[in-house]
Protein backbone atom coordinates (compact mmCIF):
# COMPACT_ATOMS: atom_id res chain seq x y z
CA UNK A 1 0.00 0.00 0.00
CA UNK A 2 1.26 3.45 -0.87
CA UNK A 3 2.06 5.50 2.21
CA UNK A 4 0.70 9.03 2.38
CA UNK A 5 2.30 11.93 4.24
CA UNK A 6 0.47 15.24 4.43
CA UNK A 7 2.63 18.22 5.31
CA UNK A 8 2.21 21.94 5.50
CA UNK A 9 2.10 25.05 7.60
CA UNK A 10 0.48 25.13 11.02
CA UNK A 11 -1.99 22.37 11.74
CA UNK A 12 -3.18 22.07 8.14
CA UNK A 13 -1.74 18.53 7.80
CA UNK A 14 -3.25 17.14 11.01
CA UNK A 15 -6.51 18.86 10.13
CA UNK A 16 -6.53 17.17 6.72
CA UNK A 17 -5.80 13.80 8.30
CA UNK A 18 -8.60 14.31 10.82
CA UNK A 19 -11.05 15.31 8.08
CA UNK A 20 -10.10 12.37 5.85
CA UNK A 21 -10.54 9.93 8.72
CA UNK A 22 -14.01 11.38 9.34
CA UNK A 23 -14.91 10.56 5.72
CA UNK A 24 -12.90 7.37 5.14
CA UNK A 25 -12.27 5.96 8.62
CA UNK A 26 -8.93 5.38 10.34
CA UNK A 27 -6.03 5.14 7.91
CA UNK A 28 -3.01 2.87 7.93
CA UNK A 29 0.26 4.08 6.40
CA UNK A 30 -0.74 7.72 6.66
CA UNK A 31 0.89 10.47 8.66
CA UNK A 32 0.60 14.21 9.11
CA UNK A 33 3.66 16.43 9.56
CA UNK A 34 2.88 19.93 10.80
CA UNK A 35 5.36 22.80 10.39
CA UNK A 36 4.64 24.93 13.41
CA UNK A 37 5.83 28.32 14.54
CA UNK A 38 9.26 28.10 16.15
CA UNK A 39 10.32 24.94 14.32
CA UNK A 40 13.37 24.93 12.12
CA UNK A 41 13.50 23.27 8.73
CA UNK A 42 15.83 20.73 10.35
CA UNK A 43 13.08 19.91 12.87
CA UNK A 44 10.66 19.55 9.98
CA UNK A 45 13.06 17.27 8.12
CA UNK A 46 13.43 15.05 11.19
CA UNK A 47 9.66 14.79 11.62
CA UNK A 48 9.13 14.08 7.93
CA UNK A 49 11.88 11.44 7.96
CA UNK A 50 10.22 9.76 10.93
CA UNK A 51 6.87 9.79 9.11
CA UNK A 52 8.40 8.26 5.98
CA UNK A 53 10.22 5.63 8.04
CA UNK A 54 6.93 4.67 9.71
CA UNK A 55 5.48 3.60 6.35
CA UNK A 56 5.63 -0.11 5.52
CA UNK A 57 5.82 0.10 1.72
CA UNK A 58 8.42 1.54 -0.58
CA UNK A 59 6.04 3.97 -2.29
CA UNK A 60 5.33 7.24 -0.51
CA UNK A 61 3.11 10.09 -1.70
CA UNK A 62 3.84 13.40 0.03
CA UNK A 63 1.05 15.96 -0.22
CA UNK A 64 2.23 19.46 0.69
CA UNK A 65 0.18 22.61 1.07
CA UNK A 66 2.16 25.13 -1.01
CA UNK A 67 4.71 24.94 -3.81
CA UNK A 68 7.94 26.54 -2.62
CA UNK A 69 7.03 26.51 1.07
CA UNK A 70 9.37 24.92 3.61
CA UNK A 71 7.34 21.69 3.92
CA UNK A 72 7.35 21.27 0.13
CA UNK A 73 11.07 22.10 -0.13
CA UNK A 74 11.98 19.64 2.63
CA UNK A 75 9.89 16.91 0.96
CA UNK A 76 11.61 17.55 -2.38
CA UNK A 77 15.03 17.34 -0.69
CA UNK A 78 14.07 14.07 1.02
CA UNK A 79 12.85 12.70 -2.30
CA UNK A 80 16.35 13.24 -3.70
CA UNK A 81 18.10 11.88 -0.60
CA UNK A 82 15.91 8.85 0.10
CA UNK A 83 16.80 6.58 -2.80
CA UNK A 84 15.63 3.64 -0.66
CA UNK A 85 12.02 4.75 -1.29
CA UNK A 86 9.97 5.85 -4.28
CA UNK A 87 8.73 9.25 -3.19
CA UNK A 88 6.36 11.47 -5.16
CA UNK A 89 5.82 15.02 -3.92
CA UNK A 90 2.80 17.13 -4.80
CA UNK A 91 1.77 20.62 -3.69
CA UNK A 92 -1.54 22.45 -3.57
CA UNK A 93 -3.25 19.81 -1.50
CA UNK A 94 -6.94 20.07 -0.77
CA UNK A 95 -9.47 17.69 0.74
CA UNK A 96 -10.47 16.29 -2.66
CA UNK A 97 -6.83 15.41 -3.37
CA UNK A 98 -6.30 13.63 -0.06
CA UNK A 99 -9.56 11.68 -0.31
CA UNK A 100 -8.63 10.59 -3.84
CA UNK A 101 -5.19 9.48 -2.65
CA UNK A 102 -6.67 7.47 0.20
CA UNK A 103 -9.29 5.71 -1.91
CA UNK A 104 -7.05 5.13 -4.96
CA UNK A 105 -3.75 4.14 -3.41
CA UNK A 106 -4.51 0.41 -3.37
CA UNK A 107 -6.26 0.26 -6.75
CA UNK A 108 -4.11 2.55 -8.91
CA UNK A 109 -0.48 1.89 -9.86
CA UNK A 110 1.88 4.26 -8.04
CA UNK A 111 3.04 5.84 -11.31
CA UNK A 112 -0.58 6.86 -12.06
CA UNK A 113 -1.60 7.95 -8.57
CA UNK A 114 -0.27 11.52 -8.78
CA UNK A 115 -2.24 12.17 -11.96
CA UNK A 116 -5.46 10.97 -10.36
CA UNK A 117 -4.80 13.04 -7.25
CA UNK A 118 -4.09 16.17 -9.30
CA UNK A 119 -7.28 15.70 -11.34
CA UNK A 120 -9.35 15.29 -8.17
CA UNK A 121 -7.74 18.37 -6.60
CA UNK A 122 -8.55 20.53 -9.62
CA UNK A 123 -12.10 19.20 -9.91
CA UNK A 124 -12.59 19.78 -6.18
CA UNK A 125 -12.41 23.53 -6.67
CA UNK A 126 -15.80 24.84 -7.79
CA UNK A 127 -17.60 28.13 -8.01
CA UNK A 128 -21.04 27.95 -6.40
CA UNK A 129 -22.45 30.10 -9.21
CA UNK A 130 -21.58 27.33 -11.66
CA UNK A 131 -23.47 24.90 -9.44
CA UNK A 132 -26.45 27.26 -9.31
CA UNK A 133 -26.46 27.36 -13.11
CA UNK A 134 -27.04 23.61 -13.22
CA UNK A 135 -23.49 22.37 -13.70
CA UNK A 136 -23.12 19.19 -11.59
CA UNK A 137 -25.93 20.40 -9.30
CA UNK A 138 -27.05 16.95 -8.08
CA UNK A 139 -23.62 15.37 -7.69
CA UNK A 140 -23.14 16.18 -4.00
CA UNK A 141 -26.67 16.97 -2.85
CA UNK A 142 -26.47 14.39 -0.05
CA UNK A 143 -22.89 15.26 1.00
CA UNK A 144 -20.09 12.77 1.47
Amino acid sequence: MTGIVTTGHGHFPTGMLSAVELVAGPQESMAAVDFESGQSTQDLKEHMTKAIDSMEGQEILVLADLTGGSPFNVAVALRAERTDRQIKVMAGTNMAAVVEAVFSRMAVPFEDLAGNVKKAALEGVVDVEELENGEDSDEFSDGL
